[in-house]
């Protein structure tokens, strides 16, 4: 059995290596090729690229990427119209993956798109080209699967990963020792997953732990990246305003970073939900650069960007949008919280309900969809 796979991202990668377990669980002569990221790799396959080519954020940005990005994926379809896989799976990057999935679904291949693009905030005309595209859409959030059924399309929710896998056990003072991280106030800087979030929002956060750095002595600050590259930037820009001693830069260990740290300012994504099902308290950025935001806000209709708020339905993780995003706005209300730290703490009930709405065997799921596909 020969699987293609398409994953984007640091998330796209997580997923597909649980996928591959699950199936190679079912299937133990399963093989697996395609566009692959580090947690891939190590399950095992033939891997034609990383799945870092494909880790960027925008409108605007991913032009700059376009003709490596359009020679890559013309590559791939030729490989595989030559040699069809029994079955193709992409995962996340949608701008890259349903042009993918439209051409092989067009020559017969079943096709699977996993995580479901966010047609119920922008762009909802998508859906169209999904229906065109893939056989299965695999939906990690449960109000996606309706949209979905509304137009023809078979989609099914998963679950999301994060709610099983998370080390909900994990102890603040326990996670300090480890790390040997230092004593007093911590916050958890977490400036991006992707080159381009790190670039509108790293500049940002360093200026807000300069000034926080002014006011509080005992105050310390750590950073988990998510690659050596992500690493290598945002040091950059620390070293830049002279606060690099003030932070603990890890690769990784993101979970045990937010455990850890009294409060998490982050840059809004998935990390948001991590950190809200981790009951930590929470501030979510949303930056993009001006002309991707121009562009974005007339096609964009929530209010919100950030998972956990979208999910509860309410606030529950204060959120600075685009110029908002400011180091007086960002300054004042870490403020707040650490003068009266009573009044902003995360709710715990709002943490469990978050974890009873996302909480199923994702890996095990999304592998059984595909199987029943093939």
């Amino acid at each position: 059995m020969r699987i293609g796979l398409v994953a984007g991202e640091a998330s796209g990668d997580s997923l597909g290596a649980g996928l591959m377990r699950e199936i190679l669980k079912i299937h133990p002569d399963a093989n697996f090729e395609g566009i692959l990221g580090p947690k891939m790799k190590k399950v095992g396959g033939d891997c034609w690229a990383s799945s870092e080519e494909l880790s960027v954020m925008g409108i605007i940005e991913p032009l700059k990427r376009m003709p490596r990005l359009l020679l890559l994926r013309k590559k791939i379809i030729n490989k595989w119209l030559q040699h069809p896989p029994d079955i193709f799976i992409g995962i996340d990057s949608p701008d890259f993956n349903l042009s993918l999935e439209e051409k092989l679904h067009s020559k017969g291949i079943a096709t699977v798109h996993y995580v479901s693009p966010s047609i119920w905030a922008w762009r909802a005309n998508r859906v169209k080209k999904i229906r065109r595209a893939v056989d299965k859409v695999l939906c990690l959030l449960p109000f996606e699967p309706d949209l979905y059924k509304i137009h023809g399309i078979s989609a099914v929710f998963v679950g999301h990963p994060l709610a099983k896998n998370l080390p909900y056990e994990l102890d603040r003072k326990a996670v300090r020792d480890k790390f040997k991280l230092p004593s007093g106030i911590i916050i958890g800087i977490l400036p991006g997953s992707r080159s381009s979030e790190i670039k509108n929002i790293g500049p940002i956060f360093a200026n807000v732990a300069k000034s926080l750095i002014s006011k509080y002595k005992d105050i310390s600050f750590v950073s988990p990246m998510s690659s050596q590259e992500t690493y290598n930037q945002f040091e950059k820009y620390l070293k830049h305003h002279c606060i690099r001693e003030a932070f603990v830069l890890v690769e990784g260990h993101s979970h045990e970073m937010m455990v850890a740290s009294n409060l998490v300012l982050l840059a809004s994504g998935t990390a948001a939900l991590e950190s809200a099902l981790l009951s930590r308290p929470t501030i979510a950025v949303y930056k993009l650069s001006m002309l991707t935001y121009f562009i974005l806000n007339k096609l964009v209709n929530i209010d919100s960007f950030t998972l956990p708020n979208i999910l509860l339905k309410k606030e529950v993780i204060p959120e600075f949008i685009q110029n908002e995003a400011s180091v007086e706005n960002l300054n004042k209300i870490i403020c707040k919280f650490l003068d009266n730290q009573h009044e902003t703490e995360f709710s715990k009930n709002d943490s469990e309900l978050l974890k009873s709405k996302l909480n199923f065997n994702t890996d095990k799921l999304a592998a059984l969809e595909v199987l029943e596909l093939l």
